[in-house]
């Protein structure tokens, strides 16, 4: 045991008033930031966990947890762990569950929470039970975009922002990955690209932002609920922004067929919680350029965590995302900057993508139902 995990162990041990030797933590699959993750369970033969009361619930009334496990995680000051805490209570508040904080040492990123289980949505996706699952998960989001934001104290997803998480795309995917050259990457254009990004981003209704709410930030529960996790980096943003994280998920590829009939229904639902969400075309433009920026700084990221950080595995996902940018650009041939990018893309980019590995011609599977 290396000498933070074992800190970790008896700090958890002494939240939870026992002896360190009662209990283990066993590392469990973390995400694609350095924090890591541990369940904490009773060694055999040891006597039950005597979790502390007082942790808050959704009501903001206080409840006793019983488990038979936790979970703690380690987390570099790195990792908005300051957010963490604020964004967990901000959402508890607002009736999404999250789990409930024990304990947490922000000083040393050590934090002991409810285990939610191991039933990820990833693992539930199906033709048979997306269905199911997709609305209850909107009916989810719905709450977090109730929640006002003007009260929230969280970043903005402000032109600056937008142009900044680009970036990443340049940097670590065309350069990075791809091996292009400075006079092979228009700057020019993506400068312009960004500009038009934040427009469209600034024309739509602003909410309480998750970033990632995608199938390996959600729980299926016990209870037939969804579980909401790894929220730490919430902003305020637009209102499709989350829907772009759900129905365009980078690790799963459904027919756009039913990502705009999924989103018309979310549209609808907004629009009964009487938020400003605009005619369906409208809010299909929103979900749309949100879906663009949000793939373009994906490539980046997925390209980095290979590059930089070790993690080849998200090479896999690539194929995934750039369908999902072409995708879009195929319906936005009217718009000059998209329009010009799109063929950049298409004469200077592809060529190069084609002969990479990783690469994958995807096609998306059949739509589920009918037209949206």
């Amino acid at each position: 045991m290396g000498l933070q995990l074992e800190a970790l162990h008896n700090w958890v041990a002494a939240a939870l008033a026992i002896e360190p030797a009662t209990i283990s933590l066993t590392q469990i699959a973390g995400d694609a930031s350095p924090r890591r993750y541990f369940r904490v369970s009773r060694r055999r033969g040891a006597t039950d966990i005597a979790l502390p009361s007082g942790a808050p619930d959704s009501s903001g009334s206080n409840r006793i947890i019983e488990a038979d496990t936790l979970i703690a995680a380690l987390s570099p000051g790195s990792e908005n762990n300051d957010a963490f805490l604020a964004v967990q209570r901000l959402m508890s508040t607002a009736g999404l569950r999250v789990p409930a904080q024990i304990a947490a040492d922000l000083t040393r990123g050590f934090f002991l929470m409810e285990d939610l289980g191991d039933a990820l949505l990833s693992s539930q996706l199906e033709q048979r039970s997306v269905e199911t699952w997709y609305p209850l998960a909107l009916r989810e989001l719905a709450k977090l975009t109730a929640i006002s934001h003007r009260d929230a104290r969280l970043p903005l997803m402000n032109a600056a922002r937008i142009k900044e998480e680009l970036s990443v795309f340049p940097e670590w995917f065309l350069r990075g990955l791809l091996g292009l050259s400075d006079a092979e990457i228009p700057i020019a254009m993506l400068d312009s690209l960004a500009t038009y990004l934040a427009e469209a981003f600034s024309a739509q209704t602003q909410c309480v932002v998750h970033r990632d709410f995608h199938c390996r930030n959600l729980m299926c529960l016990p209870d037939g609920g969804v579980g909401v996790i790894d929220f730490q980096d919430a902003v305020i943003g637009p209102v499709t922004y989350d829907a772009v994280s759900l129905l365009k998920d980078c690790y799963v590829l459904w027919h756009r067929q039913d990502q705009l009939r999924w989103l018309e229904q979310y549209r609808q639902q907004l629009a009964r919680n009487e938020l400003a969400v605009g005619n369906p075309r409208t809010f299909q433009d929103g979900f749309d350029m949100c879906g663009l920026q949000r793939h373009l700084r994906v490539l980046g990221v997925f390209a980095r965590l290979h590059l930089r950080d070790g993690k080849p595995a998200y090479l896999d996902d690539l194929p995934r995302v750039w369908h999902y940018i072409r995708e879009v650009l195929a319906q936005y041939q009217n718009i000059p900057t998209l329009r010009d990018f799109s063929g950049w893309l298409d004469d200077a980019v592809m060529p190069v993508i084609t002969k990479q590995p990783w690469y994958k011609d995807l096609k998306a599977p059949k739509p589920l139902a009918g037209d949206p």
